[in-house]
């Protein structure tokens, strides 16, 4: 188990505003920043991080927490895991914490366990003597270097029915496991599992985050009929189409050359990156879909296509480019010589002669449309080209910003000698074929519905609960109070009482050690459920919920003191609320009871909680303002 201390070391190392940058397109907001959610679709934005607090909250969702939830949500993982990944992007060694002789009981059911024990057994294996034939053939036929071959953790898949059965057997890795991943395969005639993967060079698929979530297998076998790619099964973890092959390692590239090369092969990515060329990923195989778009987008405004120079080539380019122009990405494209793809460029002509030619012949995706058509068809034939220019005119439809559609619609017109006025109309009509597939889409578009809440939080249990954790900040007086006074209120809310109870017993695991204190930010992850952990979340971001606390928050006070009087002045009438609920409840029995006896017993009760209510409201008054005094 990963000890309390180092979770907090790891959290307070990590900027939750650069980790979420990883993931998103960021935008200032004040002191705060916004992003569309990656929870839900939407327009506009409701996703804030606060780098002062390092949390997010969704506000569409309702989802919230810190770096580690982020991490959990977005490469779904567990909380250990969640620690590892960011405490790797930060810097910080915790192995000594996590390395295990033994399987984790925590980690059980955990397939992102499973996969990176996979990789790292195709890694070990292809630096083996069985694996020889693998390493041969990366280093001597496609010029890879050692080091490549690690940075992308490179491995094989023996020539074996059962080597991974029966390795990840003895490392007791649950069979389940396996099958869903699409790791072994079942032979149902024999009721018996063999490797899916074999005699195949192993290209290990990577979450944004640097999490192994699938694999790509390249056969050695000289045999038309074993397919020459293979790819993991789809699964929660591993969706082809969702992915992009090397974004792990060229985010930042992509960040600062504002350009991303989008090619179609593991190799392509590799002999790129080998040869400095770092802002290179691949779309796994597929034709570039919507999902790999809005990835792309988060990182730049711009990609150059690079696919193979053949005919099947060039229509994924065609397809691709209404799939990045509808996301707000601009296109170029650069045609390699006939036989070459980016790989085979590279490798034969080098880094320097690489760019020069994609800074030579780069081609705007207009352009690149018009010498599609030209050469695929008779474009002298009037229909041939008017069919054409409908397909263009279909292509600039999709871009989001009115003035870029006007703007290429004029470029379009003096290219081809096509008056504007006919142009214009054709694309009327394709914005409105446009306006209502996006109405439709969004018609139908299902997204996960919100957390629902069991019952409404009051604002004097949201300024309890708010006090209770912005005081971490500033010692534990207010924890120490809340812990010997917890027998006398419970919190309607369910959530609220979770959270409460949560903090209280945090606080006497480190109560013997009057140094040591809370860290809310990282406590958060801690919670039992996401949906305390969301409440928290919010609460933390939410400015004061009284404009008496506001006023106390000028620069002469004193923060902990503030956040010691809201709490017990919130605690105070949380404990008097039930009773004048109580007493409510009598006057009412009180105004419509008939029978005179009855009556008068009701009123016995009501004076007997009278004397309670004035009595306790007494005594918390006083232990409140001894407590300030002391204070």
């Amino acid at each position: 188990m990963i000890p309390h201390s180092i979770v907090d070391n790891v959290r307070q190392a990590a900027d939750i505003v650069d980790i979420i940058s990883d993931y998103l397109t960021l935008q200032p907001a004040g002191r705060n920043y916004k992003a569309l959610s990656p929870f839900t679709k939407e327009k506009t934005p409701s996703f804030v991080v606060s780098p002062d607090k390092q949390i997010f909250k969704c506000f569409s969702t309702g989802k919230g927490g810190n770096v580690f939830s982020f991490v959990m949500e977005m490469e779904k993982v567990s909380f250990p895991e969640a620690i590892e990944l960011v405490a790797k992007r930060s810097g910080i060694d915790i192995s000594r914490f996590t390395e295990k002789k033994e399987r984790d009981p925590a980690l059980e059911d955990s397939r992102t366990e499973t996969l990176r024990w996979a990789s790292n057994f195709f890694a070990r294996s292809l630096g083996s003597k069985s694996g020889k034939i693998g390493y041969d053939y990366l280093i001597t036929r496609r010029a890879l270097s050692e080091n490549t071959i690690k940075a992308f953790s490179l491995g094989y898949a023996q020539d074996s029915w059962d080597s991974l059965f029966n390795e990840a057997k003895r490392a007791g890795i649950p069979q389940e496991h396996l099958a869903d991943l699409g790791l072994v395969t079942q032979n149902k005639q024999r009721n018996s599992w063999y490797d899916t993967f074999r005699s195949r060079i192993i290209f290990p698929v990577f979450s944004v985050g640097g999490q192994v979530v699938g694999f790509g297998g390249r056969t050695l076998l000289d045999d038309p009929q074993t397919p020459k790619y293979l790819n993991s099964s789809e699964s929660r973890l591993f969706e082809k189409s969702k992915l992009l092959y090397g974004l792990n390692a060229a985010k930042h590239e992509i960040r600062r050359m504002e350009t991303a090369i989008l090619v179609e092969g593991y190799m392509d990515v590799l002999a790129l990156h080998q040869a400095g060329i770092t802002n290179a990923v691949a779309s796994c195989g597929t034709s570039l879909t919507r999902y790999q778009a809005k990835i792309l987008q988060r990182y730049t405004k711009s990609v150059l296509f690079m696919y193979d120079a053949d005919s099947a080539g060039k229509k994924s380019m065609m397809s691709g480019l209404d799939t990045l122009l509808a996301e707000g990405i601009t296109p170029f494209i650069v045609m390699l010589p006939a036989g070459d793809d980016p790989d085979s460029f590279v490798r034969r002509e080098g880094r320097e002669t690489f760019l020069q030619f994609t800074e030579e012949n780069r081609l705007l995706f207009q352009d690149f449309q018009i010498r599609f058509f030209m050469e695929s068809e008779d474009f002298s034939n009037p229909e041939i080209k008017a069919k054409a220019i409908r397909e263009m005119a279909h292509t600039i439809s999709l871009i989001p910003d009115r003035i870029q559609q006007e703007l290429y619609l004029q470029e379009l017109s003096e290219k081809l000698s096509i008056s504007q006025h006919a142009l214009q109309e054709l694309l009327g009509k394709e914005n409105a074929v446009q306006a209502k597939k996006i109405s439709s889409s969004e018609n139908h578009f299902s997204v996960s519905p919100p957390r629902q809440q069991p019952a409404s939080l009051s604002v004097l249990e949201k300024t309890f609960l708010k006090a209770l954790l912005e005081s971490t900040a500033y010692g534990n007086a207010v924890l120490e109070f809340a812990a010997s006074h917890e027998a006398m209120l419970e919190l309607p809310h369910r959530e609220a009482q979770q959270i409460f109870t949560h903090i209280v017993n945090r606080y006497h695991d480190i109560a013997g050690n009057p140094e040591e204190h809370i860290d809310i930010t990282t406590e958060i992850s801690l919670f039992t459920n996401p949906e305390s952990r969301d409440l928290a979340s919010g609460l933390l971001l939410d400015p004061p919920v009284s404009n008496k606390w506001l006023e106390q928050s000028d620069v002469h006070s004193d923060n902990a003191k503030r956040c010691l009087t809201m709490f017990l002045d919130a605690f105070k009438n949380l404990v008097i609320e039930p009773l004048m609920r109580q007493k409510k409840v009598i006057t009412e029995h009180i105004r419509i009871e008939t029978d005179t006896d009855k009556e008068i017993e009701l009123l016995k009760e009501k004076i007997v909680l009278d004397k309670k209510i004035r009595k306790t409201s007494l005594d918390l008054k006083a232990m409140i303002a001894t407590i300030l005094a002391n204070s």
